[in-house]
This record gives structure tokens, C-alpha cells and sequence, in this order.
């Protein structure tokens, strides 16, 4: 049988031809990355680095099925996913060799390759890993490392590490404690709530009687005033509040943003809540607008007047 060449195939045939070559040259490129890092294993050559760039190559070709190889027990199969590639090839599980390359990527080729000659092992690389990218550049850029110091090493590695967890420790304290306060805030108003509601049953169960309307009204007006001067209270509270703050020039910004969000959510509700029972207020009350005058002043006059009525 004759050979076809690309001139004289058909053009389903052609397309099959380089199909079949663009495959073979991938897995060519595979075949030499893998067997020039066997050959480097064998002779101890290859740096830790240049093995996790190997199978970097090896998985982002996504031409890592089918490769040849023979098993523990000496039977002849073809990988099928890159936990077979770094089993029979690699001689280490996927996820080391994840863990290996996610090291590249965060610490850099330089101080891969000095933390395999200094001997650094998995437990300091993942507490390395652990720490804030500013502690991280402190361990990877001293002397230590330089130097090869492995102890030096492990104990500013230990250090950062108390440091951070104090820190962590001291958050999470501050976020239970804002939790709690906010508990505690939130059943206040429940409870400011529950004892209005209570009030206004209180007031719906106390009818105008005729011979005592004044006294009644008296006494109104005066828990109007009462509840008028409280919230005054809380609001002049509120703004002192806004003044401390404002005049403290060492707060950090943290601290600032956590009571600048507070601060404004309070007088915000508190300016929605009287807007609005100001509005449903004014409406009810429309034709009495222009009467409109503080208690004390309403107090005096029914005061004037039953004193004029004594006479």
C-alpha cells in the first residue's frame, strides 16, 4: 500500500495528518520535560525548584494522559490525571506537589532553592505560609537566610507566628466583645420598645372625664415633656460622644472607621425615627399647627386659667 503525503491526501486526511503531528509534538515536549528531570533525579542535579517548574510545564500542557509507565507492580499502563504523574513520575502525592508549586509562586525560585539547602522542612514552610505577606518578606530577605542559619530561622519563624496569633487572639476578642455590646444594644431598644407599647396600652385604657380634663392634661403634657427632655438628653449625649471622638488625635484609623460607622448609624436612626414621627404627627394635627407651642408654655396657661377660674 502506497504512503499518502499532505499533497496528495484528501482534505479530511490532511487535517488528521497534522493533527496527529501537533499531538505527537506535545506529548514530544512532555516526554523530554519528564525525562530530563529523571535523568537530573538520578544524578542529584536538579534543584527543588527545577522539579516543581518541570511539572509546572507537565500540567499546564494538559497533555499529561497517556503517558507510559509501569506500575509497583510491574505492569505496563498509561497515566490517566496528574495524581499519576506525580506518583510514578515525581514520586510524591498530587497534593505535595500542589503544595510544592503554591511555594514557588508565594516565596520565589531564590528562596525555594536556599530553604532546600538550608533543610527547611514542611512544617516551616506551612507556618511560613501562614503569616501576613509583610512577615513573610522579614523571614525570606534576613541575614539568616543568607547565612543558612536554620535555627535562626525557625525561631523568627516561631516568634512572627506567637506574634500573629496574639493578634488573631486580640481580634477575635474585640469582635466578641463589639458582638456582645451590640447584643446588649439591640435588647436595650427591644426593651425601649416593649415599654412604649406597654405605655400606649397604659394611655388607651385612660379616658377624658369632664370634671378632671385639666388635671389630665396636666398630666400629659408634662410626660411629653418628660420623654422630650430624655431625648434631648440622649441626643446632647450622642454629640459629646461625637466631640470626644473628633478631638482624639491618636486613634488609629481602625478604631476611627469602627466609631465613625457607629456614630453615624446613630444619629442617622435617630434623625429618620423623629423625621418621621414628626411628619405622621403634623399630618394627624394639620389644623393645629399654627397653636403650636412648647408644653411649658400649654402647662402655664391651664395653670393661669384655673387659677383665674379660683377667683
Amino acid at each position: 500500500m502506497t504512503n499518502k503525503n499532505l499533497t496528495t491526501a484528501s482534505n479530511e486526511e490532511q487535517k488528521a495528518i497534522v493533527d496527529a503531528n501537533n499531538l505527537l509534538a506535545a506529548k514530544s515536549k512532555i516526554y523530554i520535560a519528564i525525562g530530563q528531570h529523571q535523568v537530573f533525579k538520578a544524578n542529584k542535579e536538579q534543584s527543588i525548584v527545577g522539579e516543581i517548574l518541570t511539572y509546572k510545564t507537565v500540567k499546564e500542557s494538559n497533555e499529561y494522559k497517556g503517558i507510559p509507565y509501569v506500575d509497583e507492580n510491574g505492569v505496563e499502563k498509561t497515566t490517566s490525571n496528574l495524581k499519576d504523574i506525580c506518583k510514578y513520575f515525581f514520586n510524591c502525592s498530587y497534593s505535595t506537589m500542589e503544595e510544592r508549586l503554591s511555594n514557588l509562586e508565594s516565596f520565589g525560585e531564590d528562596f525555594l532553592n536556599a530553604s532546600q539547602k538550608i533543610g527547611l522542612g514542611i512544617r516551616e514552610m506551612r507556618a511560613l505560609k501562614s503569616l501576613p505577606t509583610d512577615e513573610q518578606a522579614l523571614i525570606i530577605e534576613s541575614e539568616a537566610v543568607e547565612v543558612g542559619d536554620k535555627e535562626s530561622i525557625k525561631d523568627l519563624i516561631d516568634d512572627l507566628k506567637a506574634k500573629h496569633k496574639k493578634e488573631l487572639d486580640n481580634e477575635k476578642k474585640k469582635t466578641k466583645d463589639a458582638d456582645e455590646q451590640r447584643q446588649v444594644a439591640v435588647r436595650m431598644r427591644d426593651d425601649y420598645q416593649m415599654k412604649a407599647m406597654d405605655y400606649q396600652t397604659e394611655l388607651e385604657s385612660t379616658k377624658f372625664k369632664a370634671d378632671a380634663w385639666v388635671d389630665q392634661t396636666k398630666h400629659l403634657l408634662f410626660e411629653a415633656t418628660k420623654y422630650e427632655s430624655n431625648a434631648v438628653e440622649s441626643l446632647s449625649r450622642l454629640i459629646a460622644l461625637r466631640e470626644h471622638f473628633l478631638d482624639d488625635d491618636n486613634l488609629s484609623p481602625q478604631v476611627t472607621e469602627y466609631l465613625a460607622a457607629g456614630l453615624l448609624h446613630s444619629f442617622k436612626t435617630l434623625a429618620e425615627d423623629f423625621a418621621q414621627a414628626w411628619l405622621e404627627t403634623s399630618n394627624i394635627l394639620e389644623g393645629y399647627l399654627p397653636k403650636m407651642r412648647p408644653s411649658l408654655d400649654v402647662l402655664q396657661e391651664l395653670n393661669d386659667s384655673a387659677m383665674s377660674n379660683e377667683e
